[in-house]
């Protein structure tokens, strides 16, 4: 059996040297002041008012809009931001029918923001008091719906096809429709205030359709009929 090497000999520590006792020291020191400030971190932002709610701010709309969502946020003030639940606040604000979206933010070192995108009616479904935004989404407005906007009478797939047609139209022709009506994808109809009707049928093809509709409008006739653009026909009721 061959002798221990120097390096396989065990190093013996002499607790008695003041060099070793002050390392000691040392060491224990920062051990325990790390402990100190992370007590401290942690009693800050858990615990403290320092870092706690005092107030929440609604962007994205205002007046009566922004106290319903405030209202309806119910944002606990006096609480550290980090234990404030705000995926629960996110859970009740976006039940609002009217927002499209919702985004609830922290706001270093006092303040709840809450982002919201409300949906911008572009109809009134008929017969009812409630609006209808581009996608087909019928919902109650938020106090008295505009009164310029179009009647919608469709639902299911005819409602998305009509808002999608109505949505597509340029801000000049979409101004002199009165009311729009669809029962399939397919058979897109809208009535002109001048009370004209015009026969559009599916939502494709909705720019050439438009400059279509826009060149056969310069003769006063009854029924436009652009549904196969390529070949528009009109009519003059006798």
């Amino acid at each position: 059996m061959s002798a221990p090497t120097i390096d396989e000999l065990p190093v013996r520590v002499d607790f008695s040297d003041p060099s070793v006792r002050r390392r000691r020291r040392r060491r224990v020191l920062v051990v325990v002041a790390v402990a100190l400030l992370a007590g401290a971190v942690a009693w800050l932002v858990l615990f403290s008012s320092v870092l706690a709610v005092s107030s929440v701010r609604v962007v994205g709309v205002d007046g009566v809009a922004a106290e319903q969502v405030l209202a309806t946020a119910t944002v606990p003030t006096g609480v550290p931001m980090v234990r404030v639940d705000t995926s629960a606040i996110q859970s009740r604000v976006t039940a609002l029918p009217w927002l499209e979206a919702v985004e609830v933010r922290r706001g270093w070192p006092n303040e709840i923001v809450l982002a919201v995108s409300a949906r911008v009616p572009i109809a009134v479904l008929k017969g009812t008091s409630s609006v209808v935004d581009a996608s087909g989404f019928a919902f109650e407005a938020l106090g008295a719906a505009p009164r310029e906007l179009p009647s919608v009478s469709a639902d299911g797939v005819g409602l998305e096809a009509a808002m999608a047609v109505l949505a597509g139209l340029p801000a000049d022709l979409a101004a002199k429709v009165d009311s729009v009506r669809a029962t399939t994808r397919d058979d897109v109809t809208m009535t002109l205030r001048s009370g004209a009707e015009v026969r559009w049928g599916r939502a494709e093809q909705a720019d050439f359709k438009a400059e279509v509709l826009k060149a056969l409008m310069k003769r006063k006739r009854d029924i436009y009929d652009v549904s196969a653009p390529e070949l528009p026909t009109t009519f003059t009721a006798r």
